[in-house]
């Protein structure tokens, strides 16, 4: 069988990945293999390759090797440790990755637990934005209804009426 990734040589390494009922099998050379930093004999970046930061992309190839101006982190540095160095590497690196974001968690976007209070905040927030938009069109129907329901929400009451 020949390399999945040059398609030249024979393929002398074999992977196989199990993720949620699916197999994935991945046959490569000693050289791709190499080249991608995939040591066999080390199971951690067995676990990297699996997960596409061995492999490159016909995008990331065209792609220079970045550096956050920051902390000096690299694209290939990143790639070799499969960290970033500080906060301004996720924009710096944001291209790259949002395709291992993907892949490894359910979108690129966090939408994890958010505290009781800042949910309220937030919601107000957001009632605010529509309140101002409906007093700049004169619909002040609509306003009185998100007045009281931004009252109702910060008094805590309960007794806002439901957004429509």
């Amino acid at each position: 069988m020949q390399c999945q990734i040059c398609n030249k040589n024979e393929a002398t390494l074999h992977f196989k990945q199990v993720a949620e009922g699916s197999v994935k099998d991945l046959y490569v050379c000693e050289k791709c293999a190499a080249e991608n930093g995939l040591d066999p004999h080390s199971p951690l970046s067995v676990t990297d390759f699996l997960f596409g930061l061995g492999m490159k992309s016909k995008d990331e190839e065209k792609t220079q090797d970045r550096t956050c101006p920051a902390c000096g982190m690299r694209t290939r540095d990143f790639k070799k440790t499969s960290r970033l160095g500080c906060a301004q590497c996720y924009e710096v690196f944001s291209e790259p990755l949002a395709p291992l974001l993907s892949s490894v968690h359910k979108g690129t976007r966090h939408r994890g637990k958010v505290p009781a209070r800042e949910r309220v905040a937030v919601r107000v927030a957001g009632l605010r934005e529509k309140l101002n938009a409906a007093v700049a069109t004169q619909d002040f129907e609509e306003a009185a209804r998100l007045r009281d329901q931004i009252k109702g929400l910060k008094t805590g009451d309960g007794a806002a009426p439901a957004e429509a």
